[in-house]
């Protein structure tokens, strides 16, 4: 394991320490780091967390789930066909620039307050940014390798499964992993915005009302830690499948 990793975690826990210790920072906006973690271990340990963690998990899974189940096909038949992408480019931007949180109404009122509304907006987050990688990957698939299997006679088909395919995985499982960010930052938001009994935006939501602010920070470092492991296992599964990029 690589020693630097650590360096910006370090230097980030000694900068909290300094502003709390020193009270460059009051205690009701910053509370200490120790108290903080001792408060994320204490949610954990308890399981008192838990039911929040499996509500939001669920949101963010069907919602991630879905997005790419839909994208990903419909991101190649875009990239295989240039008419039918330069057709739908304009929608594919528009809507890829739309904050899905700033329409989040518009879930209420089609989906109502439940999860169904929550998988929705994760969904309409990560499904543009999926097609859009997807599409781009396959239509810069080496054109040297294509013609070459066409003039070998190979068909469509086999070119499709043997190169394109191949060529176009790398840019399809860097969508995948913005994606994957992504959705777990609208599942959290949508939940403090839709409201619900459990999840971890809910709860976030409850401890600011409440002026928990050691309760607030864990809950953020607790976010911030599973996004970036959920971050690193997805490179690690990506270099493990696309070996070969950058080669």
């Amino acid at each position: 394991m690589r020693k630097h990793m650590f360096v910006s975690p370090i230097a980030l826990l000694v900068l909290w320490f300094v502003l709390s210790y020193f009270q460059l920072a009051s205690p009701l906006l910053l509370p200490p780091p120790v108290s903080t973690i001792k408060r994320l271990w204490s949610l954990i340990y308890s399981g008192d967390i838990k039911p929040d963690i499996e509500a939001t998990t669920y949101r963010w899974a069907v919602g991630y789930a879905l997005g790419t189940l839909v994208g990903v096909p419909i991101g190649i038949a875009f990239g295989l066909s240039k008419r039918l992408y330069e057709s739908m480019e304009f929608l594919l931007d528009f809507f890829r620039s739309l904050p899905v949180t700033a329409i989040f109404p518009l879930f209420l009122l089609a989906f109502g307050i439940g999860n169904n509304s929550k998988i929705a907006m994760v969904f309409s987050a990560v499904i543009f940014v999926i097609i859009l990688n997807s599409a781009y990957g396959i239509q810069h698939a080496t054109k040297t390798r294509i013609r070459m299997a066409k003039s070998f006679g190979a068909s469509n088909w086999q070119v499709f499964r043997m190169i394109v395919f191949f060529e176009a995985l790398p840019g399809t499982l860097v969508g995948l992993r913005v994606a994957l960010s992504l959705s777990l930052v609208v599942v959290i938001v949508s939940e403090m915005f839709i409201g619900t009994n459990l999840g971890i935006g809910q709860r976030i939501f409850d401890s600011y009302s409440t002026n928990s602010v050691s309760d607030l920070y864990a809950l953020i470092l607790f976010i911030g830690i599973i996004g970036y492991f959920l971050n690193k296992m997805f490179v690690f599964f990506e270099q493990k499948v696309v070996f070969w990029a950058g080669k």
